[in-house]
Protein backbone atom coordinates (compact mmCIF):
# COMPACT_ATOMS: atom_id res chain seq x y z
CA UNK A 1 0.00 0.00 0.00
CA UNK A 2 3.01 2.29 -0.32
CA UNK A 3 2.38 3.22 -3.94
CA UNK A 4 0.33 6.26 -4.87
CA UNK A 5 -2.03 4.01 -6.80
CA UNK A 6 -2.61 1.85 -3.74
CA UNK A 7 -3.09 4.80 -1.42
CA UNK A 8 -5.55 6.47 -3.80
CA UNK A 9 -7.53 3.26 -4.19
CA UNK A 10 -7.53 2.68 -0.43
CA UNK A 11 -8.74 6.22 0.26
CA UNK A 12 -11.43 5.86 -2.40
CA UNK A 13 -12.51 2.53 -0.90
CA UNK A 14 -12.87 4.09 2.56
CA UNK A 15 -14.88 7.05 1.27
CA UNK A 16 -17.03 4.80 -0.91
CA UNK A 17 -17.59 2.33 1.93
CA UNK A 18 -18.69 5.06 4.34
CA UNK A 19 -20.93 6.59 1.66
CA UNK A 20 -22.57 3.25 0.86
CA UNK A 21 -23.13 2.52 4.56
CA UNK A 22 -24.76 5.91 5.09
CA UNK A 23 -26.87 5.41 1.96
CA UNK A 24 -27.91 1.94 3.14
CA UNK A 25 -28.78 3.26 6.60
CA UNK A 26 -30.89 6.09 5.15
CA UNK A 27 -32.62 3.69 2.76
CA UNK A 28 -33.38 1.18 5.52
CA UNK A 29 -34.68 3.90 7.83
CA UNK A 30 -36.91 5.23 5.05
CA UNK A 31 -38.13 1.69 4.29
CA UNK A 32 -38.86 1.07 7.95
CA UNK A 33 -40.78 4.34 8.22
CA UNK A 34 -42.79 3.40 5.16
CA UNK A 35 -43.50 -0.06 6.61
CA UNK A 36 -44.52 1.48 9.91
CA UNK A 37 -46.89 3.89 8.19
CA UNK A 38 -48.39 1.04 6.21
CA UNK A 39 -48.78 -1.04 9.39
CA UNK A 40 -50.40 1.89 11.21
CA UNK A 41 -52.78 2.42 8.31
CA UNK A 42 -53.83 -1.23 8.30
CA UNK A 43 -54.37 -1.31 12.06
CA UNK A 44 -56.24 1.98 11.96
CA UNK A 45 -58.51 0.63 9.22
CA UNK A 46 -59.26 -2.47 11.30
CA UNK A 47 -60.06 -0.34 14.36
CA UNK A 48 -62.31 1.97 12.35
CA UNK A 49 -64.01 -1.00 10.70
CA UNK A 50 -64.72 -2.54 14.09
CA UNK A 51 -66.03 0.78 15.37
CA UNK A 52 -68.20 1.13 12.25
CA UNK A 53 -69.67 -2.35 12.75
CA UNK A 54 -70.63 -1.49 16.30
CA UNK A 55 -72.11 1.85 15.21
CA UNK A 56 -74.14 0.20 12.44
CA UNK A 57 -75.37 -2.52 14.78
CA UNK A 58 -76.52 0.09 17.26
CA UNK A 59 -78.19 2.15 14.52
CA UNK A 60 -80.03 -0.97 13.29
CA UNK A 61 -81.33 -1.65 16.79
CA UNK A 62 -79.37 -4.88 17.17
CA UNK A 63 -78.41 -5.86 20.70
CA UNK A 64 -74.78 -4.97 21.37
CA UNK A 65 -74.51 -5.51 25.12
CA UNK A 66 -76.08 -8.20 27.30
CA UNK A 67 -76.33 -8.35 31.10
CA UNK A 68 -76.05 -4.59 31.41
CA UNK A 69 -75.22 -4.80 35.10
CA UNK A 70 -71.84 -3.41 35.73
CA UNK A 71 -70.41 -6.70 36.95
CA UNK A 72 -71.11 -8.94 33.95
CA UNK A 73 -71.78 -6.88 30.87
CA UNK A 74 -70.30 -8.19 27.62
CA UNK A 75 -70.86 -8.01 23.89
CA UNK A 76 -73.75 -9.96 22.48
CA UNK A 77 -73.15 -13.11 20.44
CA UNK A 78 -74.22 -11.33 17.23
CA UNK A 79 -71.72 -8.56 17.82
CA UNK A 80 -68.99 -11.12 18.50
CA UNK A 81 -69.74 -12.90 15.24
CA UNK A 82 -69.46 -9.61 13.35
CA UNK A 83 -66.12 -8.73 14.95
CA UNK A 84 -64.74 -12.25 14.51
CA UNK A 85 -64.48 -11.69 10.77
CA UNK A 86 -61.89 -8.94 11.22
CA UNK A 87 -58.20 -9.92 10.93
CA UNK A 88 -55.40 -9.45 13.45
CA UNK A 89 -55.54 -8.76 17.15
CA UNK A 90 -58.77 -7.05 18.33
CA UNK A 91 -59.86 -6.00 21.82
CA UNK A 92 -62.97 -4.19 22.97
CA UNK A 93 -62.66 -2.77 26.51
CA UNK A 94 -64.15 -0.32 28.87
CA UNK A 95 -62.08 1.52 31.43
CA UNK A 96 -60.99 -1.61 33.29
CA UNK A 97 -62.26 -4.79 31.59
CA UNK A 98 -61.93 -6.67 28.34
CA UNK A 99 -65.35 -7.06 26.78
CA UNK A 100 -64.15 -8.89 23.67
CA UNK A 101 -60.91 -10.57 22.55
CA UNK A 102 -60.36 -11.94 19.07
CA UNK A 103 -59.14 -15.45 18.35
CA UNK A 104 -55.59 -14.17 17.76
CA UNK A 105 -55.54 -12.68 21.26
CA UNK A 106 -56.95 -15.86 22.81
CA UNK A 107 -54.18 -17.90 21.20
CA UNK A 108 -51.61 -15.97 23.22
CA UNK A 109 -50.34 -17.36 26.48
CA UNK A 110 -52.01 -16.24 29.68
CA UNK A 111 -48.99 -14.10 30.55
CA UNK A 112 -48.98 -12.43 27.14
CA UNK A 113 -52.73 -11.81 27.32
CA UNK A 114 -52.29 -10.15 30.70
CA UNK A 115 -49.40 -8.03 29.44
CA UNK A 116 -51.38 -6.95 26.39
CA UNK A 117 -54.51 -6.15 28.42
CA UNK A 118 -52.59 -4.06 30.94
CA UNK A 119 -50.83 -2.14 28.19
CA UNK A 120 -54.09 -1.43 26.36
CA UNK A 121 -56.00 -0.29 29.43
CA UNK A 122 -53.25 1.59 31.28
CA UNK A 123 -50.99 3.04 28.62
CA UNK A 124 -53.22 3.96 25.68
CA UNK A 125 -55.01 7.30 25.85
CA UNK A 126 -56.56 9.75 23.37
CA UNK A 127 -53.25 11.61 23.33
CA UNK A 128 -51.21 8.42 22.81
CA UNK A 129 -53.56 6.02 21.07
CA UNK A 130 -50.94 3.64 19.64
CA UNK A 131 -47.63 1.89 20.25
CA UNK A 132 -45.72 -1.35 20.25
CA UNK A 133 -46.32 -3.89 23.01
CA UNK A 134 -43.47 -6.36 23.58
CA UNK A 135 -44.74 -9.81 24.51
CA UNK A 136 -42.76 -12.96 25.14
CA UNK A 137 -43.95 -14.54 21.92
CA UNK A 138 -44.22 -11.50 19.66
CA UNK A 139 -44.11 -7.75 19.29
CA UNK A 140 -47.54 -6.24 18.49
CA UNK A 141 -48.37 -2.79 17.19
CA UNK A 142 -51.73 -1.68 18.71
CA UNK A 143 -53.93 1.32 18.00
CA UNK A 144 -57.01 2.36 20.01
CA UNK A 145 -60.15 3.99 18.67
CA UNK A 146 -61.86 5.77 21.56
CA UNK A 147 -65.67 5.96 21.54
CA UNK A 148 -67.94 8.24 23.55
CA UNK A 149 -69.81 6.01 26.05
CA UNK A 150 -73.65 6.07 26.14
CA UNK A 151 -76.28 4.38 28.18
CA UNK A 152 -76.85 1.77 25.49
CA UNK A 153 -73.16 1.32 24.71
CA UNK A 154 -70.78 2.07 27.56
CA UNK A 155 -67.81 0.98 25.42
CA UNK A 156 -65.16 3.65 25.03
CA UNK A 157 -62.20 1.97 23.31
CA UNK A 158 -61.71 -0.46 20.46
CA UNK A 159 -58.11 -1.69 20.08
CA UNK A 160 -56.77 -3.30 16.91
CA UNK A 161 -53.27 -4.68 16.41
CA UNK A 162 -50.92 -6.53 14.09
CA UNK A 163 -47.54 -8.14 14.60
CA UNK A 164 -44.66 -5.67 14.42
CA UNK A 165 -42.15 -8.25 13.24
CA UNK A 166 -42.42 -6.79 9.74
CA UNK A 167 -40.69 -3.68 11.10
CA UNK A 168 -37.47 -5.61 11.79
CA UNK A 169 -34.60 -4.48 9.57
CA UNK A 170 -33.97 -7.99 8.29
CA UNK A 171 -37.58 -8.37 7.16
CA UNK A 172 -37.80 -5.18 5.16
CA UNK A 173 -38.20 -5.57 1.41
CA UNK A 174 -35.08 -3.50 0.77
CA UNK A 175 -32.81 -5.41 3.18
CA UNK A 176 -31.93 -8.35 0.92
CA UNK A 177 -31.22 -6.21 -2.17
CA UNK A 178 -29.02 -3.91 -0.11
CA UNK A 179 -27.05 -6.77 1.47
CA UNK A 180 -26.47 -8.35 -1.94
CA UNK A 181 -25.97 -5.26 -4.07
CA UNK A 182 -23.77 -3.14 -1.78
CA UNK A 183 -20.76 -5.55 -1.53
CA UNK A 184 -20.92 -6.23 -5.27
CA UNK A 185 -21.12 -2.51 -6.01
CA UNK A 186 -18.31 -1.79 -3.56
CA UNK A 187 -15.99 -4.44 -5.03
CA UNK A 188 -16.74 -3.42 -8.60
CA UNK A 189 -16.16 0.26 -7.79
CA UNK A 190 -12.85 -0.46 -6.01
CA UNK A 191 -11.58 -2.55 -8.93
CA UNK A 192 -12.68 0.17 -11.32
CA UNK A 193 -10.93 2.78 -9.17
CA UNK A 194 -7.76 0.65 -9.16
CA UNK A 195 -7.82 0.46 -12.93
CA UNK A 196 -8.57 4.16 -13.37
CA UNK A 197 -5.84 5.09 -10.90
CA UNK A 198 -3.38 2.96 -12.84
CA UNK A 199 -4.42 4.60 -16.09
CA UNK A 200 -4.15 8.06 -14.56
CA UNK A 201 -0.71 7.30 -13.11
CA UNK A 202 0.74 5.83 -16.30
CA UNK A 203 2.36 9.19 -17.17
CA UNK A 204 4.13 9.06 -13.81
CA UNK A 205 5.36 5.53 -14.53
CA UNK A 206 6.68 6.68 -17.90
CA UNK A 207 8.30 9.66 -16.20
CA UNK A 208 10.00 7.35 -13.69
CA UNK A 209 11.19 5.08 -16.49
CA UNK A 210 12.64 8.00 -18.42
CA UNK A 211 14.36 9.32 -15.31
CA UNK A 212 15.83 5.90 -14.52
CA UNK A 213 17.21 5.76 -18.06
CA UNK A 214 19.03 9.07 -17.66
CA UNK A 215 19.96 8.95 -13.98
CA UNK A 216 23.61 8.15 -14.68
CA UNK A 217 26.03 10.83 -15.80
CA UNK A 218 26.38 9.40 -19.33
CA UNK A 219 22.76 9.92 -20.42
CA UNK A 220 22.21 13.52 -19.43
CA UNK A 221 21.74 14.47 -23.07
CA UNK A 222 18.29 12.87 -22.98
CA UNK A 223 15.20 14.84 -21.99
CA UNK A 224 11.77 14.01 -20.67
CA UNK A 225 8.92 14.36 -23.18
CA UNK A 226 6.71 17.41 -22.61
CA UNK A 227 3.46 17.47 -24.59
CA UNK A 228 1.93 20.59 -23.07
CA UNK A 229 2.32 22.75 -20.00
CA UNK A 230 -1.35 22.63 -19.04
CA UNK A 231 -1.05 19.87 -16.43
CA UNK A 232 1.13 19.29 -13.39
CA UNK A 233 3.11 16.37 -14.80
CA UNK A 234 4.20 18.28 -17.88
CA UNK A 235 5.24 21.23 -15.75
CA UNK A 236 7.20 18.85 -13.52
CA UNK A 237 8.86 17.31 -16.59
CA UNK A 238 9.82 20.77 -17.83
CA UNK A 239 11.36 21.64 -14.46
CA UNK A 240 13.30 18.37 -14.40
CA UNK A 241 14.53 18.99 -17.96
CA UNK A 242 15.87 22.37 -16.90
CA UNK A 243 17.65 20.77 -13.95
CA UNK A 244 19.09 18.02 -16.18
CA UNK A 245 20.37 20.64 -18.60
CA UNK A 246 22.23 22.39 -15.80
CA UNK A 247 23.61 19.06 -14.56
CA UNK A 248 24.68 18.14 -18.09
CA UNK A 249 26.60 21.37 -18.38
CA UNK A 250 28.28 20.81 -15.02
CA UNK A 251 29.19 17.19 -15.82
CA UNK A 252 30.47 18.13 -19.25
CA UNK A 253 32.64 20.89 -17.82
CA UNK A 254 34.00 18.53 -15.17
CA UNK A 255 34.77 15.82 -17.74
CA UNK A 256 36.45 18.28 -20.06
CA UNK A 257 38.53 19.59 -17.20
CA UNK A 258 39.52 16.06 -16.10
CA UNK A 259 40.36 14.97 -19.65
CA UNK A 260 42.25 18.17 -20.49
CA UNK A 261 44.14 18.20 -17.20
CA UNK A 262 45.07 14.54 -17.54
CA UNK A 263 46.18 15.03 -21.11
CA UNK A 264 48.24 18.09 -20.25
CA UNK A 265 49.87 16.31 -17.31
CA UNK A 266 51.00 13.31 -19.32
CA UNK A 267 53.77 15.13 -21.21
CA UNK A 268 55.47 16.85 -18.23
CA UNK A 269 55.27 13.64 -16.20
CA UNK A 270 56.86 11.69 -19.03
CA UNK A 271 59.64 14.27 -19.32
CA UNK A 272 60.10 14.29 -15.55
CA UNK A 273 60.33 10.52 -15.44
CA UNK A 274 62.90 10.46 -18.24
CA UNK A 275 64.98 13.15 -16.49
CA UNK A 276 64.97 11.22 -13.23
CA UNK A 277 66.00 8.01 -14.98
CA UNK A 278 68.88 9.84 -16.73
CA UNK A 279 69.93 11.40 -13.46
CA UNK A 280 70.03 8.01 -11.78
CA UNK A 281 72.27 6.67 -14.56
CA UNK A 282 74.65 9.64 -14.42
CA UNK A 283 78.09 8.82 -12.92
CA UNK A 284 78.11 12.18 -11.15
CA UNK A 285 75.22 11.14 -8.85
CA UNK A 286 76.39 9.98 -5.47
CA UNK A 287 75.10 6.90 -3.71
CA UNK A 288 73.49 9.03 -1.02
CA UNK A 289 71.32 10.71 -3.68
CA UNK A 290 70.01 7.49 -5.23
CA UNK A 291 67.32 6.78 -2.58
CA UNK A 292 65.82 10.22 -3.11
CA UNK A 293 65.84 9.76 -6.88
CA UNK A 294 64.29 6.30 -6.57
CA UNK A 295 61.54 7.73 -4.36
CA UNK A 296 60.94 10.54 -6.87
CA UNK A 297 60.81 8.03 -9.74
CA UNK A 298 58.29 5.87 -7.85
CA UNK A 299 56.06 8.86 -7.10
CA UNK A 300 56.32 10.06 -10.70
CA UNK A 301 55.34 6.60 -11.94
CA UNK A 302 52.38 6.53 -9.57
CA UNK A 303 51.33 9.99 -10.70
CA UNK A 304 51.57 8.93 -14.34
CA UNK A 305 49.41 5.88 -13.60
CA UNK A 306 46.86 8.13 -11.89
CA UNK A 307 46.78 10.51 -14.84
CA UNK A 308 46.39 7.60 -17.26
CA UNK A 309 43.48 6.19 -15.19
CA UNK A 310 41.79 9.58 -15.02
CA UNK A 311 42.17 10.03 -18.75
CA UNK A 312 40.71 6.59 -19.39
CA UNK A 313 37.64 7.27 -17.23
CA UNK A 314 37.16 10.76 -18.67
CA UNK A 315 37.22 9.42 -22.22
CA UNK A 316 34.88 6.61 -21.22
CA UNK A 317 32.41 9.09 -19.70
CA UNK A 318 32.42 11.15 -22.86
CA UNK A 319 31.96 8.08 -25.04
CA UNK A 320 35.25 8.73 -26.84
CA UNK A 321 36.86 5.47 -25.80
CA UNK A 322 36.23 2.88 -28.47
CA UNK A 323 36.04 -0.81 -27.63
CA UNK A 324 37.60 -2.88 -30.41
CA UNK A 325 35.40 -5.97 -30.38
CA UNK A 326 36.48 -9.34 -31.63
CA UNK A 327 35.96 -12.97 -30.68
CA UNK A 328 38.11 -13.57 -27.59
CA UNK A 329 38.83 -17.00 -26.12
CA UNK A 330 39.01 -16.22 -22.42
CA UNK A 331 40.95 -19.38 -21.56
CA UNK A 332 44.38 -18.24 -22.79
CA UNK A 333 43.66 -14.72 -21.57
CA UNK A 334 42.95 -15.94 -18.03
CA UNK A 335 46.04 -18.18 -18.12
CA UNK A 336 48.16 -15.15 -19.03
CA UNK A 337 46.59 -13.16 -16.17
CA UNK A 338 47.31 -16.07 -13.82
CA UNK A 339 50.98 -16.15 -14.79
CA UNK A 340 51.33 -12.41 -14.25
CA UNK A 341 49.47 -12.60 -10.93
CA UNK A 342 51.67 -15.52 -9.79
CA UNK A 343 54.78 -13.40 -10.28
CA UNK A 344 53.17 -10.50 -8.37
CA UNK A 345 52.14 -12.91 -5.63
CA UNK A 346 55.72 -14.13 -5.16
CA UNK A 347 56.77 -10.61 -4.26
CA UNK A 348 54.01 -10.28 -1.65
CA UNK A 349 54.19 -13.81 -0.30
CA UNK A 350 50.70 -14.80 -1.49
CA UNK A 351 49.89 -17.85 -3.60
CA UNK A 352 47.77 -17.48 -6.75
CA UNK A 353 45.82 -20.55 -7.88
CA UNK A 354 43.85 -21.21 -11.07
CA UNK A 355 41.03 -23.43 -9.78
CA UNK A 356 38.84 -23.69 -12.90
CA UNK A 357 39.32 -22.92 -16.57
CA UNK A 358 36.39 -23.54 -18.92
CA UNK A 359 36.49 -22.88 -22.69
CA UNK A 360 34.47 -19.69 -23.10
CA UNK A 361 34.39 -17.23 -26.00
CA UNK A 362 33.10 -13.66 -25.72
CA UNK A 363 32.89 -10.68 -28.03
CA UNK A 364 35.12 -7.95 -26.68
CA UNK A 365 38.41 -6.10 -26.53
CA UNK A 366 41.17 -8.48 -25.32
CA UNK A 367 43.33 -5.64 -24.04
CA UNK A 368 40.52 -4.17 -21.94
CA UNK A 369 39.39 -7.59 -20.72
CA UNK A 370 42.93 -8.37 -19.59
CA UNK A 371 43.00 -5.01 -17.81
CA UNK A 372 39.69 -5.86 -16.12
CA UNK A 373 40.88 -9.27 -14.89
CA UNK A 374 44.31 -8.03 -13.85
CA UNK A 375 42.82 -5.12 -11.90
CA UNK A 376 40.72 -7.53 -9.85
CA UNK A 377 43.66 -9.88 -9.21
CA UNK A 378 46.07 -7.12 -8.19
CA UNK A 379 43.38 -5.66 -5.93
CA UNK A 380 42.99 -9.08 -4.27
CA UNK A 381 46.78 -9.41 -3.82
CA UNK A 382 46.93 -5.93 -2.30
CA UNK A 383 44.68 -6.96 0.59
CA UNK A 384 45.82 -10.59 1.01
CA UNK A 385 48.45 -11.08 3.72
CA UNK A 386 51.60 -13.11 3.24
CA UNK A 387 50.79 -16.81 3.17
CA UNK A 388 47.29 -16.16 1.86
CA UNK A 389 45.71 -17.58 -1.26
CA UNK A 390 44.08 -15.85 -4.23
CA UNK A 391 41.92 -18.14 -6.35
CA UNK A 392 41.02 -17.50 -9.99
CA UNK A 393 38.38 -19.42 -11.88
CA UNK A 394 36.67 -19.16 -15.26
CA UNK A 395 33.34 -20.93 -15.76
CA UNK A 396 30.43 -20.97 -18.15
CA UNK A 397 26.90 -20.78 -16.79
CA UNK A 398 24.30 -20.92 -19.49
CA UNK A 399 24.84 -18.01 -21.86
CA UNK A 400 27.11 -16.16 -19.42
CA UNK A 401 30.85 -16.38 -18.83
CA UNK A 402 31.84 -16.08 -15.16
CA UNK A 403 35.28 -14.90 -14.02
CA UNK A 404 35.80 -14.87 -10.26
CA UNK A 405 38.66 -13.80 -8.01
CA UNK A 406 38.54 -15.02 -4.41
CA UNK A 407 41.05 -14.00 -1.73
CA UNK A 408 41.66 -14.91 1.90
CA UNK A 409 42.29 -11.35 3.00
CA UNK A 410 40.63 -9.37 5.76
CA UNK A 411 37.46 -8.74 3.76
CA UNK A 412 35.34 -5.63 3.42
CA UNK A 413 32.85 -4.29 5.94
CA UNK A 414 29.20 -4.48 4.92
CA UNK A 415 28.91 -0.70 5.27
CA UNK A 416 31.70 -0.23 2.71
CA UNK A 417 30.42 -2.62 0.04
CA UNK A 418 28.08 -0.12 -1.70
CA UNK A 419 31.00 2.30 -2.27
CA UNK A 420 33.88 0.12 -3.45
CA UNK A 421 33.27 0.91 -7.15
CA UNK A 422 33.14 4.66 -6.53
CA UNK A 423 36.04 6.68 -7.86
CA UNK A 424 38.80 7.58 -5.41
CA UNK A 425 37.11 5.53 -2.73
CA UNK A 426 39.42 3.37 -0.67
CA UNK A 427 38.64 1.08 2.24
CA UNK A 428 40.04 1.72 5.67
CA UNK A 429 43.82 1.90 5.58
CA UNK A 430 43.85 -0.71 8.36
CA UNK A 431 42.86 -3.28 5.73
CA UNK A 432 46.10 -2.85 3.80
CA UNK A 433 49.17 -4.83 4.83
CA UNK A 434 51.09 -2.92 7.40
CA UNK A 435 49.66 0.38 6.21
CA UNK A 436 51.36 0.06 2.86
CA UNK A 437 50.69 2.62 0.21
CA UNK A 438 47.81 1.37 -1.89
CA UNK A 439 46.29 2.51 -5.16
CA UNK A 440 44.25 5.55 -5.98
CA UNK A 441 40.79 4.01 -5.74
CA UNK A 442 40.31 3.99 -9.51
CA UNK A 443 41.10 0.38 -10.40
CA UNK A 444 37.67 -1.02 -9.45
CA UNK A 445 35.93 1.93 -11.12
CA UNK A 446 37.79 1.15 -14.37
CA UNK A 447 36.99 -2.55 -13.96
CA UNK A 448 33.29 -1.75 -13.60
CA UNK A 449 33.35 0.46 -16.70
CA UNK A 450 35.02 -2.27 -18.77
CA UNK A 451 32.48 -4.87 -17.59
CA UNK A 452 29.54 -2.61 -18.43
CA UNK A 453 31.06 -1.68 -21.79
CA UNK A 454 31.07 -5.39 -22.67
CA UNK A 455 27.42 -5.85 -21.65
CA UNK A 456 28.36 -7.55 -18.40
CA UNK A 457 28.19 -6.95 -14.67
CA UNK A 458 30.59 -7.02 -11.76
CA UNK A 459 29.70 -7.83 -8.18
CA UNK A 460 31.35 -8.48 -4.84
CA UNK A 461 30.64 -10.63 -1.80
CA UNK A 462 32.72 -10.10 1.31
CA UNK A 463 32.80 -10.48 5.07
CA UNK A 464 35.31 -9.08 7.51
CA UNK A 465 37.94 -11.66 8.37
CA UNK A 466 36.80 -14.10 5.66
CA UNK A 467 38.06 -12.54 2.46
CA UNK A 468 36.29 -11.23 -0.63
CA UNK A 469 35.04 -12.61 -3.93
CA UNK A 470 34.74 -10.42 -7.03
CA UNK A 471 32.64 -11.89 -9.84
CA UNK A 472 32.43 -10.71 -13.45
CA UNK A 473 29.73 -12.03 -15.79
CA UNK A 474 29.94 -11.46 -19.54
CA UNK A 475 27.61 -12.58 -22.35
CA UNK A 476 28.93 -15.57 -24.27
CA UNK A 477 29.44 -14.98 -27.99
CA UNK A 478 27.89 -17.19 -30.65
CA UNK A 479 30.89 -18.75 -32.37
CA UNK A 480 30.37 -19.54 -36.09
CA UNK A 481 31.33 -23.09 -37.14
CA UNK A 482 34.30 -21.93 -39.24
CA UNK A 483 35.72 -20.05 -36.23
CA UNK A 484 35.31 -22.89 -33.79
CA UNK A 485 38.53 -24.64 -32.69
CA UNK A 486 39.27 -27.96 -34.38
Amino acid sequence: MRSIRGRLTFAYAIVLGVTLLIFAAVLLIASRDAAERALRARVENIAELASGLLQQSRAAGLPIMVAPDSMSEELSALTRRLLAGLPGYLLVTDSSRVLYASAAVERLTTKDQLTLTRAVIRELSPRHPGGIVALDSARIFVLANFETPTARMPIFRIVAGETAETLDITRLDTFAPIVIALPVLFLFSVLLAWGMAGTSLQPIDRLIGDLEAIQDGRSLHRRLPVETDENELDRLAGTINAMIARLEGSFAALRRFTADASHELKTPLTVLRADIERAMQSPRVGFDQLPALEEALAETTRMADLVESLLTLARADEGRFDIHRELVDLGPLVEDVHETAAMLGEASGARVELTALAPVTVLGDPIRLRQLFLNLVTNALKYTPAGGVVGIRLERRGDRALFAVQDTGQGIAAADLPFIFDRFWRADRARSRGGERGGFGLGLAIAQWIAHAHGGNIGVASRLGRGSTFTVTLPVAAVPPEAAPA
